[in-house]
């Protein structure tokens, strides 16, 4: 399957349609939460720097599953479903869930990551489409690589860095006057420019996923 076949195909469609709106839902009500909960320090931090990257490898995890094989350019007749692969792994979902947020908790502690957090989130997205390709290929017991080329590495970089730019203008664009929106207005200004914020980097993720899996080498 090309580009277009994959963008335009049903699947991916719906799954982007879906994941957006659990993305949206998710962000809105844990924010608010996060909120109710600000005067319990403890339960807070454990809340926003445990929960918060918990969830968002649920919701990767989920667009992946819900897209697989399409995700990869490939349509599915001849290779095994999901159901079958988990049949194959040990314990498939606590491994993927395991891998993924040891990136989330381990990657902001190194320095200069720390810096561009808003590579952690592609590199989860990335990791966590490597192992269900692995998980594929093993099965099917053919040779592959879940390393792309520099030039693809440097396009994930750059939206990467585009999806950082693009959340934080979107703050400044639309945080102040979704403030004033009737349903919000148990939120703080800080807790709407949260929700922009990590929306749009959640729904940055699905074209780095899609540069990343329509490149993988045969």
């Amino acid at each position: 399957m090309n580009y277009y076949e994959v963008l335009f195909h049903p699947t991916i469609i719906l799954s982007t349609i879906l994941y957006l709106i659990l993305v949206i839902s998710f962000e809105t009500s844990y924010q608010l939460f996060l909120h109710k909960i600000s005067h319990v320090t403890a339960s807070h931090w454990i809340a926003k720097k445990i929960g918060t990257p918990f969830f968002h490898v649920i919701l990767l995890v989920s667009f992946i599953y819900m897209t697989y094989p399409i995700l990869y350019g490939l349509d599915g007749k001849e290779l095994p479903t999901l159901s079958k692969l988990f049949d194959i792994v040990e314990d498939p979902n606590r491994s993927m869930m395991n891998s993924l947020f040891i990136i989330s908790a381990i990657l902001p502690l190194i320095p200069i990551i720390n810096r561009f957090i808003a590579l952690i989130l592609p590199l989860q997205a990335i990791a966590g489409s490597a192992i269900v390709y692995s998980w594929m290929a093993d099965y099917m017991d053919i040779k592959y690589s879940l390393f792309p080329s520099v030039e693809v590495l440097a396009i994930i970089v750059l939206f990467s860095l585009l999806a950082e730019y693009s959340a934080k203008t979107l703050v400044v664009l639309t945080g102040h006057s979704m403030n004033q929106i009737n349903y919000l207005e148990n939120f703080q200004l800080q807790d709407i420019d949260a929700v922009v914020y990590k929306s749009t980097l959640l729904a940055f993720q699905i074209p780095i996923l899609l540069i990343y899996t329509l490149n993988l080498p045969n």
